[in-house]
């Protein structure tokens, strides 16, 4: 059996059918960081994963045999890895409901953007109709937003977390873990 299951973003938002599967894992990839919030459960063979094609079709074949997690942080249905591996998904909590609870946004009046070593295109477009909420990386340039006042939500869920407000203009993106919010 396979299970790609959402880690969250911080350590305590592990659900209990989370640690269910973990703990009944024969064998778990994950990154580095979603083995470290997972663990306090894991007592089995874990691996580091390869994002590729490759990797995922290896993994499939694997789990005939064996229960096998993969550890997605955040939701592996909000930018992981749940459309990528032909598993069974457990949902998590992901780093853009927290930014929204910590910004008393609804997920309903924002479109959601993953620019996270992507280029983001339209942006001006889904402007006019919602809020955005971008997930970036240091490489993406708020000053596409001019004067527009915007958020950026830095390391959420780290030591160093930083939320920053002001003018997109006079901002940058300095960590690979930042969500950008700009209002409508």
């Amino acid at each position: 059996m396979l299970y790609v299951v959402g880690v969250g973003i911080c350590k305590e938002h592990l659900t209990k059918r989370a640690i269910e599967l973990i703990k009944n894992a024969d064998l778990i990839y994950g990154s580095k960081r979603a083995l470290k919030l997972a663990e306090d459960y894991i007592s089995c063979e874990k691996r580091l994963i390869k994002y590729c094609i490759e990797e995922y079709s290896r993994i499939e074949k694997e789990s005939i045999d064996k229960n096998v997690v993969v550890l997605s942080t955040g939701d592996p249905m909000v930018s992981g890895l749940g459309s990528k591996i032909n598993g069974i998904v457990e949902p998590g909590i992901s780093s853009v409901q927290l930014a929204l609870a910590k910004l008393g946004i609804d997920l309903c009046d924002v479109a959601v953007v993953d620019a996270h070593a992507k280029k983001a295109e339209n942006l001006e477009e889904l402007l006019k109709l919602r809020h955005l909420l971008i997930l970036a990386d240091k490489n993406f340039d708020v000053s596409v937003f001019g004067d527009k006042e915007i958020y950026l939500i830095e390391n959420l869920c780290m030591r160093n977390e930083n939320i920053i407000f002001g003018k997109a203009v006079d901002l940058d993106v300095k960590s690979d873990y930042t969500i950008v919010f700009v209002r409508r």
